[in-house]
């Protein structure tokens, strides 16, 4: 195996690399890889020019020049889409080296009649755009854990500007000018070594696209389970009072069934608005709607952050109240008329008087809810019908005066 056939195979893997970039581009539309692809297409080109050169044409320095050209172009998309992913920096100053990039590619073929002369300098170049392009990767979350694709770049790179810049030294002793020997063999694999650390950089990329379209597929993901948290909230969220919905409870209910919330006690309250009706006939809807949020506001004063508020019906509200004893919870419930009359009126913005009646039951584990709502809900219409008694009694003893 000669140089000639280390070049060609050279050529054949970069063509592959171009390729996977080009296929990857479908999929993945990010600047950084837009300069990755392009970096790779000149390179390719690079080296078919300079196979070109050796090989086929009887005037090699136009080859030769397109084959510098093609190189520097590479190491300048290399650098601009490393310093695009590592500090989101476009192209900018770096455009500017491309005209010096191609006035040296122009003349150079034309400044020593022995290419491996011209190498040297090429390889100078070459490996200082390997260094700036370490550097830049270098920015990727500076004060972070740098991801296992960047690594890898980085490592490629760093060997890459090591392996161009000890080809001045040893392209030098090819003539004796270092004083050492370099073996004519050694010089056959060389480009087998750009090769696998040209690959090693191209399986870099691919790892640091695939981290890309990892971490947009958990900010995907994300959004959407946080949409999908704030729909289940609206869908459990009475939007009048923003306190919980029947569609809630029943949740709740088939948790404890699942076996996903474990037992427990505590006691539950039914609160039913008096004066509801007369309230809309008298002063409209939108006054009702504000005595029902009165009473949510009422309600939430007098329990803790723990406890569940649930709109039960139009006009009725049912309140969980967990390990509380069921005469500490009607201790609680006494005072939301009291709330009500003290805070009404500043709360609808208009004079009403809103009162409520309430029934309290205790449980001991969530599967008897239904018998405490049901004890807790004959508990308030008795209080109910003790307000209308007296209501009536008090109506009589006015007639009779």
């Amino acid at each position: 195996m000669d140089s000639n056939v280390g070049l060609a195979i050279q050529c054949v893997g970069i063509l592959l690399i171009t390729l996977l970039s080009l296929f990857m581009r479908r999929s993945i539309r990010t600047v950084a890889l837009r300069y990755w692809t392009t970096a790779w297409a000149s390179l390719a080109l690079s080296l078919v020019s300079l196979f070109i050169g050796f090989h086929i044409a009887s005037d090699p320095k136009i080859f030769y020049s397109i084959y510098f050209l093609g190189e520097y172009i590479f190491g300048l998309m290399f650098l601009a889409g490393c310093r695009q992913h590592g500090s989101g920096a476009r192209v900018g100053k770096t455009a500017y080296l491309l005209i010096l990039f191609i006035a040296i590619a122009a003349v150079l073929p034309y400044a020593s009649a022995d290419f491996n002369d011209l190498f040297m300098v090429q390889a100078t170049i070459m490996a200082g755009l390997f260094a700036a392009a370490f550097l830049a990767l270098r920015e990727v979350e500076p004060r972070k854990q740098r991801s296992p694709g960047v690594q890898v770049m980085s490592f490629a790179l760093l060997l890459l500007s090591i392996d161009f810049l000890h080809y001045l030294p040893m392209f030098g002793a090819r003539k004796g000018l270092w004083g050492i020997t370099i073996p004519t063999g050694y010089l056959k694999f060389t480009s087998i070594f750009d090769l696998i650390l040209e690959i090693l950089l191209g399986f870099g990329t691919i790892m640091v696209l695939m981290e890309s379209v990892r971490h947009e597929v958990e900010r995907a993901n994300g959004q959407l389970l946080r949409v999908r948290d704030r729909l289940e909230l609206l869908a459990q969220m009475d939007p009048l009072t923003e306190a919980l919905n029947r569609h809630a409870f029943h949740s709740l209910i088939s948790e404890n069934e699942s076996g996903r919330v474990k037992n427990t006690s505590g006691s539950i309250a039914v609160i039913d608005i008096d004066n509801l009706k007369p309230i809309n006939d008298t002063l409209g809807h939108p006054s009702g709607d504000k005595a029902i949020r009165a009473v949510a506001t009422a309600i939430r004063s007098v329990i803790r952050a723990d406890d569940m508020l649930f709109r039960w019906g139009g006009d009725e509200f049912l309140v969980l109240m967990f390990q509380l004893h069921v005469t500490d919870a009607g201790k609680r419930m006494q005072k939301l008329n009291s709330i009500l009359a003290q805070n009404s009126s500043h709360w609808n913005s208009i004079p009403m008087r809103v009162t409520v009646s309430h029934g309290v039951a205790g449980f001991d584990s969530l599967s008897v809810l239904a018998q405490a709502i049901e004890h807790a809900d004959k508990e308030m219409y008795r209080r109910k019908q003790e307000l209308r008694r007296a209501g009536k009694q008090l109506e009589v003893v006015h007639l009779t005066d």
